[in-house]
């Protein structure tokens, strides 16, 4: 798999019309497309977007096992390839995520990005996903020297959001961004990148020149 098919742009804070317009023109050079806010507008923007690339529902679904469940169940049945919940919730939570997943994967928050790089209480928190046998964890990039720690992790899917290009100077809420060389070379499986996509004039552009020649 091309690097180019790692890549998850992430769709936030667009409108609908727009995000599909957006996926339409990225379409067979990316993996596919995260939304977030977009869930609560309408959630047949998940079937909408699958036309064009796979869907990352990032929900981060943080309740009681029940009514996480039936989030779990609506939101699979969308169609949805991945599904957040926030590894904070538990391991029974992340169970019952879990359990209703069906064709979905379950893929846990552990610590947001937009957080300073102090890791604190990460290892426990991948613990805690690897015990309820999810598919997968969100970190950053700064983040995956903790998670290689964990017995078993590799067996997790690695995303990684905050992903900045080098030379990307706006600055933005993303404290702990990352180039996608440095967080592959860590180990990450998928890159989430939003703004230096949508921002760009020339979103294929952009993604075809996210990684330098390796000889």
């Amino acid at each position: 798999m091309g690097n180019e098919r790692k890549i998850i742009v992430a769709l936030d804070g667009v409108s609908e019309k727009e995000a599909v317009r957006i996926a339409n023109i990225l379409k067979g050079y990316v993996w596919g497309f995260k939304i977030n806010d977009l869930l609560f507008q309408n959630i047949q923007i998940i079937g909408k977007l699958r036309k064009f690339g796979k869907v990352f529902a990032d929900a981060k679904l943080h309740d009681i096992p029940n009514t996480v469940s039936n989030s779990v169940k609506r939101l699979s049945a969308a169609g949805a390839d991945l599904i957040t919940i926030h590894a904070s919730g538990g391991v029974e939570m992340m169970k019952a995520a879990k359990r209703s997943a069906k064709g979905s994967k379950i893929i846990a928050v552990t610590v947001l990005t937009s957080r300073d790089k102090k890791q604190k209480g990460i290892i426990g928190l991948v613990r805690a996903a690897i015990k309820a046998k999810v598919d997968g964890v969100v970190c950053s990039g700064h983040a995956l020297a903790f998670v290689k720690r964990v017995p078993r992790s590799k067996s997790l899917l690695k995303i990684v959001p905050g992903i900045r290009p080098e030379g990307y100077k706006r600055k933005d809420d993303q404290k702990q961004a990352t180039t996608p060389e440095e967080a592959l070379r860590s180990g990450a499986d998928y890159l989430v990148i939003g703004r230096p996509i949508l921002k760009s004039r020339d979103p294929v552009k952009v993604i075809k020149g996210l990684y330098k020649p390796t000889g």
